[in-house]
Order: C-alpha cells, then structure tokens, then sequence
C-alpha cells in the first residue's frame, strides 16, 4: 500500500470514528414524526419512579412545557447531566404515550387529577401554613401516577395568589402564605389549588391536562394571655 492510500485509509477511519460521536443522541426523540423510530418508556413521577427494560434510557413528562422533556440517565435514574431537558423542533410536541416528538394535532392529552387539604390559619401575625395539594395522572385503570414538577399554584376566595409551589416525585406541592393579601375572614372560607397544565409554550395545547381543587382553611385562635 503506498503512503497516500495508507494516509487516506487512515484519514476515513478517523472520520468514521468522528462521526459516530457526532450523530446526536435521541435522535429519533427530538425530531417530530419518527414513526419508524423505538417506543420509550415514558415516565411522569421523575426518573427514580420506573425503570425501563430497554436499551434506550426513559423520559418524563414535562409538566409545565407541551414541547419539552426530560432524559434520564439509566444508570442514575437522575436527570441526564447533559442534555437532560430538551425541546422538540417547532411544530412538535412531546407525545408522552410513544416517547416521540410529534405533530402538535396528533399527540393526546393526558388526563390529570388534582386534590387539595386543610391548611391552618394562623390570626398573629396573619399566616396561611400548610397550603398543600397532589397532583396526578388520572386514569379509568391501573395506578394513579404522580406528575412530578409541575407548578402548583394557590389562590384564595378572592383569587389572589397566596403562594406557588412544584410538585415532587410524589406529585405533591406545599407552601405558606406569609403575607397574605386577603383578611382573616376571606382566608378562612378555604382555598383553590390549580394546575394550569403545559400549554403555555405554545398559547394553550396541553398535552397534560390542567386541573383546580379546593381546600379547606381552619383558623387557629391565639392563647388567652
């Protein structure tokens, strides 16, 4: 073999190997309307709620973007340390019943199911503690998965805004109401708990469903002192 056929064979291989590390990782997940493309296990408590059987590593839902997702590291069952929250190209939406990018129209909505308790209401100084509410995936069979990450947020009779949370792997969200905006009279007739679903990327498509609940407010009378 002359030096220039050596030098050439060489200089392919180099590239194949390049290439190789250049082809982009879930490709098949990133651009919408891969028909052809795996199934991936998709998850919607975050990465340590399941693990998958396959070769390719779980997603989960993204609860507050229709066209985002994240990646899981399957070795971790974390969020992938790159490239773990990514979006679809325009014009796509993250489908969470194949685990593909599709074409907005086509990817169903995921029903949800919201539920709220009674938080205390302290009179000196004026405090809501314990506003707390569940968030999960609503479904006619099988279990009721939580929806991890999801903002939460909490109003008062009125629907003024007493504070807003996110949803953990158990799909639930607390917080306090320090300074509330509301008296103690409007406090006390309870609370609404709303999720407002992942459509706002994309001016109102959710592909998780919005959900409200209503939650009870018991006042708590200061010692006689």
């Amino acid at each position: 073999m002359t030096r220039i056929a050596r030098w050439a064979t060489t200089a392919a291989a180099v590239a194949a190997a390049l290439g190789s590390f250049a082809a982009p990782a879930y490709a098949d997940v990133i651009q919408p309307g891969s028909p052809g493309g795996p199934t991936r296990e998709v998850l919607t408590a975050g990465c340590a709620s399941g693990e998958d059987a396959a070769t390719v590593a779980p997603t989960v839902v993204d609860a507050d973007s229709a066209a985002s997702f994240y990646r899981c590291d399957p070795v971790t069952h974390r969020v992938a340390t790159r490239d773990g929250h990514a979006t679809c190209v325009p014009g796509g939406l993250f489908d969470w019943s194949r685990g593909l990018c599709e074409p907005a129209a086509t990817v169903p909505e995921m029903a949800t199911r919201l539920t709220a308790g009674k938080a205390t209401l302290s009179t000196k100084p004026l405090k809501v503690v314990g506003l707390h509410a569940t968030l999960v995936r609503a479904r006619a069979a099988g279990p009721q998965d939580a929806v991890w990450n999801a903002t939460i947020t909490f109003k008062d009779t009125t629907g003024k805004v007493l504070c807003v949370a996110r949803t953990d792997v158990a799909g639930q969200a607390s917080c306090d109401a320090d300074r509330p905006r509301s008296g103690a009279e409007v406090l006390s007739g309870g609370y609404t708990a709303e999720y407002a679903g992942n459509g706002a990327v994309n001016g109102g498509y959710d592909t998780v469903a919005p959900a409200t609940a209503q939650g009870g407010i018991r006042a708590v009378l200061p010692p006689r002192g």
